[in-house]
């Protein structure tokens, strides 16, 4: 199964709307599609962040129900030059997690691209990525249509 780690950014720009990228990320652990791997720290940070930046009632709902279905790891060491340092613990959860994806809209990371086997993207790349999967694989609503209206 796909192991992702999403920034706090992702939960924030949640709010854009129900079929915003983050949002479908977000809904994506909480149907267990994927799993979303944390360290203590990092969860700290999402949950003041949220308290603090997130009014959306419905929204502040699926970030504890996405926090609780995350799955506990411990972060491992990783020896990188960013410009802001606090972004080191995201890749500490994403190494240690043994995570496929970082997901986040920073541009710090975003410049790495790959780290230790964790591919860094933005939420619309990553739904990128995830759509041309299950078309592969043939579980999207566009295979499903298809099959309908061919028979």
């Amino acid at each position: 199964m796909v192991r992702v780690v999403l920034d706090t950014n992702v939960f924030i720009n949640a709010n854009r709307g129900e079929f915003s990228y983050p949002k479908r990320i977000l809904d994506l652990v909480r149907q267990g599609k994927i799993v979303a791997v944390i360290t203590r720290s990092v969860q700290r940070e999402n949950e003041l962040i949220v308290n603090k930046l997130v009014n959306d009632k419905n929204l502040q709902g699926d970030i504890r129900e996405f926090l609780a279905l995350t799955v506990d790891v411990e972060p491992s060491d990783v020896r990188v030059d960013i410009e802001d340092k606090e972004d080191i613990k995201l890749l500490q959860a994403a190494v240690g997690g043994k995570a496929d994806f970082l997901i986040t809209d920073d541009r710090h990371l975003l410049v790495i691209e790959e780290y230790r086997g964790v591919k860094i993207l933005t939420p619309g790349n990553f739904w990128q990525w995830w759509e041309k999967k299950q078309d592969e694989t043939g579980h999207t609503w566009k295979n499903w249509t298809k099959d309908i209206l061919v028979k």
